[in-house]
Parts: C-alpha cells; sequence; structure tokens
C-alpha cells in the first residue's frame, strides 16, 4: 500500500578511526531521513453493517485512512471488490458508494474513486460509505475488498 523506508544509517555504525595517539575512536552513525509514504487504516476491517431490503445504508466514519508522510506524494485511490455472498450472489461496485471531504457527496466505486489530492507530509481521510440493496441482494453475510492506492506525486 505504501513505501515504507526507515531510517538510513550513512556510517554503518561501525566505521573506526584512529586518533593522534594511535588508539582507536568509534564514529558515531548519522541517521539520515529518506523520503517514505506509508498507508494504514482504522480499523482493520469495515462492518458496513445491516442493510435493509431495498434500501440505502449509509455508515458514516466507517473507515480512517491514516497517512503518514515526511515527503509529498501523489494522489490516493479507493476501490472495491464485489461484496459478495455464500450462494453465489454478489453486491457490485456500483452500489457502493463512498465520500470523502474531497469527493463533494458519495460516489459509485464502479471506477477507482480518487479520495485524497496530492499533497505534502502526514494526514488523515475519514470515509463514509453507503450500499444500495435491490431485490436481487437476499438477506446474508456478504465480503469484499477495498484496496487503497497511492499515485505518484506530480
Amino acid at each position: 500500500m505504501g513505501i515504507n523506508s526507515g531510517i538510513v544509517w550513512i556510517d554503518g555504525g561501525n566505521r573506526s578511526r584512529r586518533s593522534a595517539d594511535n588508539s582507536e575512536a568509534r564514529t558515531e552513525a548519522k541517521p539520515v531521513n529518506e523520503p517514505f509514504v506509508n498507508l494504514s487504516t482504522t480499523p482493520d476491517e469495515v462492518d458496513l453493517g445491516t442493510v435493509p431490503f431495498t434500501n440505502d445504508f449509509i455508515v458514516p466514519g466507517a473507515l480512517t485512512i491514516n497517512v503518514d508522510s515526511n515527503c509529498a506524494h501523489g494522489p490516493i485511490m479507493i476501490s472495491s471488490t464485489k461484496l459478495k455472498r455464500r450462494g453465489g450472489c454478489s453486491i457490485s461496485p456500483d452500489h457502493i458508494f463512498v465520500k470523502s471531504p474531497m469527493t463533494n457527496g458519495f460516489v459509485a466505486m464502479a471506477r477507482p474513486v480518487e479520495i485524497s489530492k496530492p499533497t505534502l507530509g502526514s494526514h488523515k481521510i475519514v470515509l463514509d460509505f453507503k450500499v444500495e440493496a435491490d431485490f436481487f441482494s437476499p438477506a446474508g453475510e456478504y465480503s469484499g475488498t477495498l484496496m487503497l492506492t497511492m499515485m505518484p506525486p506530480s
């Protein structure tokens, strides 16, 4: 989901040198911060609740995306697989909607949806979801996958 670089030690930590009196002295390793971006979510799994028969069901604040970054990054996109139920029934992504501070309302996830513009540094994105049920979506437990994609900065 992201690039996760840590601290790079440029001296390797144990380079030694001789002092003027020929005794050995150790140099301290110096950390260098490399650019990094890390995405995490709270919670790890999203529960979209129980959708009433032939109705919309909104789950406010269902997912928070934590962007930990010390550099500029491109837009963040979200997409979804079908929500599948045992027995072969499914709810397609065009009946699953997402809302972020930049979408100006709910947007169907039939295609990836941009939920964050290119930005610099760390931030959080709180997402709301909506699921539309119809006569072809029988009661039961459905599962699927949400995918986050961070694009490179332009």
